[in-house]
């Protein structure tokens, strides 16, 4: 075995196919207005959502002064003003913020319908489980919602903790999500940690930010810049089994 013991996955677009989720979702979000899905709509949605989640994680977002001060793990009030941002960024204020906790709400238990896994993601996980890793998905989204995709595509027994930004108040790259997870496991030893992930950001700089190797999901053929520095770099996720 190699010396990592905790690999710690990525979810969305690592192993979940984010885009034809996010697409179901939003099909089943719009027709509670009585709207009609076209290409142009979803782009504008897809766009902005991922836009906005960048511009969280980069502390743009300006919040309301009742929730300046939470700290650590957040209330459902806190996470409800956050994600209803986008709903309201979409329909251009037009819908109150009620409609728009309510919309996000009908978005969030449509991504659990519709998940479809990235290909490889089951023989990898299956794998890596049966040798004696232990296994971690850090994602960005919402524990629940992570539990149920897994579950979805049949991988939830070859994983032993789901550890979310909901729970540590705090998103990839931060240091205090990778805090958060040093604390979970009590393992402060960064030599065993390797991440997995498809973006150089959140997956990536989150490794190297924290002194533990990374190995960057190159799904797409992108070209890699000098400013990232993975530890290795895959195209399909089966490579892994050969690698570790």
């Amino acid at each position: 075995m190699s010396k990592y013991k905790i690999l710690i996955f990525d979810l969305d677009d690592t192993l979940i196919d984010n885009l034809e989720n996010v697409r179901y979702a939003f099909t089943k979000m719009i027709e509670v207005k009585n709207e009609k899905y076209n290409e142009n709509s979803f782009k504008r949605w897809y766009e902005l959502d991922k836009q906005f989640w960048k511009d969280w994680q980069d502390g743009l977002i300006e919040l309301p002064e009742n929730l300046k001060n939470e700290t650590g793990k957040k209330s459902n009030a806190f996470l409800d003003w956050v994600r209803s941002q986008r709903v309201l960024q979409y329909y251009k204020n037009e819908v109150s913020l009620e409609e728009a906790i309510n919309l996000n709400s009908i978005y969030m238990n449509a991504l659990k319908e519709n998940v479809i896994a990235i290909d490889g993601a089951y023989e990898t996980l299956e794998y890596l489980f049966s040798k004696g890793y232990y296994i971690i998905i850090a994602t960005n989204g919402p524990q629940i919602a992570t539990r149920d995709k897994l579950l979805k595509i049949k991988c939830l027994n070859f994983v032993n903790e789901i550890l979310s930004a909901d729970m540590f108040g705090y998103m990839k790259p931060s240091k205090e999500f990778f805090e958060g997870i040093e604390k979970t496991l009590n393992n402060y030893n960064t030599q065993e940690y390797l991440m997995i992930g498809d973006s150089l950001k959140s997956d990536v700089e989150f490794a190297g930010k924290c002194y533990f190797d990374s190995c960057w999901f190159n799904k797409n053929n992108e070209k890699l810049n000098d400013y990232y520095k993975p530890t290795m770099v895959i195209n399909e996720l089966r490579e892994l089994i050969n690698m570790l």
